[in-house]
């Protein structure tokens, strides 16, 4: 329904009977209701005081955070639901930590979309087991910092944890560092 409105939308808009690329109406993410867009980390200039703005506004729940003396700066992390989501809006002093996170439902998954980046050449920037997620940063053509993420399920860690993960590691090995934080 959604490809069609878009279709109709884009036909009506430029004039023309092209619909969108067949990539983006065949649904490929059909029956995956647990994907997607999760999260956005925005550059504030004063994360401490947008925190209060969507506290105040919005009623989301301040979740964790870091100091200007950290090595990712200031910044803090909020969540509507942060009993399901770890976070859903990151707000970072320095704007290089700027990013859209997209959740997949496994860790299968997870390692699928890696190999995928990796065998399109793409740069990889970082690995990190957040331990409320495995995540992975790389940079789309215009430069805007992209995550894919799977959710461990640990969610007793408070933002921001980073610490570098060995994905030729088997899946064992990686979930060990699951169970040993929960």
């Amino acid at each position: 329904m959604m490809t069609q409105t878009l279709n109709a939308l884009h036909t009506r808009l430029s004039g023309s009977k092209e619909s969108l690329p067949k990539e983006a109406s065949t649904g490929k993410q059909a029956g995956r209701q647990d994907t997607g867009i999760r999260h956005v980390a925005l550059h504030a200039t004063n994360p401490a005081a947008s925190a209060e703005f969507y506290r105040d506004v919005l009623g989301m729940e301040i979740v964790g955070g870091s100091t200007p003396d950290h090595p990712l700066g200031a910044s803090v992390f909020l969540s509507s639901r942060p009993d399901e989501e770890a976070h859903e809006i990151v707000l970072f002093a320095k704007p290089e930590f700027a990013h859209i996170a997209f959740k997949v439902s496994s860790l299968a998954e997870f390692r699928s979309f890696h190999a995928r980046v990796v065998e399109m050449n793409i740069p990889i920037k970082f690995v990190f087991n957040h331990r409320v997620s495995f995540s992975f940063y790389f940079d789309d053509p215009d430069g805007n910092m992209v995550e894919i993420y799977w959710p461990t399920g640990d969610l007793s860690q408070r933002p921001p944890y980073a610490e570098p993960l060995d994905l030729s590691q088997p899946d064992e090995a990686l979930l060990e560092k699951v169970t040993a934080t929960i």
